[in-house]
């Protein structure tokens, strides 16, 4: 299928039993709406190009393959990422397991043990002076020094959201990145809207400290 971006109304409750009822339509544009956003989720996991697609191509596999039984009891995206990040652990759990065992060398991304279970994971399972804004968020200004200035900006919020603690770090970049709500970064984390919102408060102290040692 062409990964070009497709504009999808966000609340996407309605392609649910379209797919249910084998909508092919509906389910290419789930998937051209959220598959390069869930790709870059997978790789901040594996950081491997390869298995972030794949992790990813198998959600939308099960998607389809489960689509007459398919339920999602909150919205399509928080339901999405729940599962890529749910096979990515899972990944993540085996590849250590295959380190531990057989050594460095005997690592094969996206194959091996892997690669034969992948099909049987069950997924969608979840139960200060330093300013953080949307400066870094918006249209690109088209000053060239305005721009390269907001490039730099950016560039040491990447890098010091991924210096954060796991949990903080993937709270910040679904609100940061990819604009989700408390509800739905709870929904992916499997805990609490409140839970979510001091994840973030904490996120965004840890991110004032880092920016400022930056500085200097």
């Amino acid at each position: 299928m062409n990964k070009a971006s497709a504009p999808v109304d966000d609340n996407e409750s309605n392609l649910v039993p379209r797919i249910r009822r084998g909508d092919e339509a509906a389910f290419e544009l789930l998937y051209l709406a959220h598959h390069d956003e869930l790709w870059r989720f997978a790789y901040a996991h594996v950081r491997s190009r390869d298995v972030a697609e794949e992790l990813v191509q198998d959600v939308f596999l099960a998607v389809w393959g489960t689509r007459a039984t398919w339920e999602v009891n909150t919205r399509v995206r928080a339901w999405l990422y729940a599962s890529v990040r749910h096979l990515a652990l899972n990944y993540l759990r085996h590849e250590r397991v295959v380190t531990r065992t057989t050594g460095a060398n005997a690592r094969a991304p996206g194959g091996g043990a892997w690669e034969g279970s992948r099909a049987s994971v069950a997924i969608g399972q979840t139960s200060g002076s330093a300013r953080v804004d949307a400066t870094t968020m918006g249209t690109p200004p088209t000053d060239p020094q305005l721009a390269l200035e907001a490039e730099e900006i950016d560039q040491a919020v990447v890098h010091a959201i991924a210096e954060l603690p796991e949990r903080r770090r993937i709270a910040m970049t679904l609100r940061w990145k990819h604009d989700m709500s408390s509800l739905e970064i709870a929904r992916v984390l499997g805990t609490t809207p409140e839970a979510v919102r001091t994840l973030l408060s904490r996120a965004r102290a840890d991110l004032v400290s880092l920016l400022e040692l930056a500085r200097h």
